[in-house]
């Protein structure tokens, strides 16, 4: 179908279309074609289908950014492909919800819903071809909300930093579309996540005090980016606490072993208890 876009075959496309049933993206394109009106509603599309219905229908906005295709067409199935889009990022977070409210990660009932794993690069594929184009910092605000709802849906699969740089994107793109408030509280809430955690757990009362920092380089980045800003927005200063990196100094990384020591001992003991209470459990019946 692609190939007779690409090649300007529209009414070659509208029988293929019309014969279509495998993808509701195909009726709206036919529309598309045809000039109608398309609102995408709650029932315009199965919310069980929307990733394959947004993975066929970026194939199709890319075939069709290679035709002739008038603009006004083009922006219509540009339109609806955000707003696909956007449905599909907040299910994928309300079935994470759902998930962690049963106490599992959503990538532990795959057998009940899977998030496709290319679902996140095709969405960054779609954001960096928006960045090409005038006038489009609304429909990439947009897809960058939607990236980072992924991401941290399916968190325990990705590295950390991976979900802070989707956080600043989300951040970054709500700035530039003047959601100034939003993007402080997405800057604060990153810096409050990539925080070093002995920073986290002091009372801040000592600030000549030098904290720990075990954090990668990676993370590091993350942090600085949110700080600069939320100090942009915001027209703040931060004070920064004194830091001293487990990689600049030997006694940070060994008192950095040893918390994580006491750490693995106290779990340990926590584990054995329970278990003795199990086997003392089991006696009695």
């Amino acid at each position: 179908m692609t190939h007779l876009i690409e090649e300007n075959k529209f009414d070659e496309l509208k029988e293929a279309l019309i014969n279509s049933t495998e993808y509701k993206i195909h009726s709206y394109l036919l529309d598309v074609l045809n000039d109608k009106m398309v609102e995408i509603d709650g029932e315009s599309f199965s919310a069980d289908r929307y990733q394959e219905e947004f993975l066929e229908g970026l194939q199709i906005f890319e075939a069709i950014i290679k035709s002739n295709i008038d603009k006004v067409k083009l922006d219509s199935f540009l339109n609806i492909l955000v707003e696909l889009a956007f449905k599909m990022g907040g299910f994928i977070q309300l079935m994470s919800q759902t998930a962690m409210n049963k106490g599992v990660y959503l990538s532990d009932i795959e057998e009940l819903y899977k998030v496709n794993p290319t679902i996140r690069q095709r969405l960054q594929d779609f954001i960096e071809f928006l960045k090409k184009y005038e006038n489009q910092d609304k429909p990439i605000a947009n897809l960058s909300a939607t990236k980072a709802q992924i991401s941290n849906s399916i968190g325990n699969l990705l590295e950390k930093y991976e979900i802070g740089e989707d956080m600043l994107q989300f951040a970054q793109s709500y700035e530039r579309v003047e959601q100034t408030e939003m993007a402080m509280k997405i800057y604060q809430g990153i810096m409050n996540d990539f925080e070093s955690e002995s920073v986290k757990a002091s009372s801040g009362l000592f600030p000549e005090i030098s904290y720990v920092d075990d954090r990668p380089e990676s993370e590091i980045k993350v942090f600085e980016t949110a700080k600069k800003g939320f100090e942009r927005l915001s027209g703040q200063n931060i004070a920064e606490p004194k830091r001293v990196h487990i990689n600049e100094n030997e006694k940070a990384k060994e008192m950095v072993l040893e918390m994580e020591k006491a750490s693995d001992q106290t779990l340990q003991k926590n584990e054995s208890r329970f278990l003795n209470k199990l086997k003392r459990l089991f006696k009695k019946n």
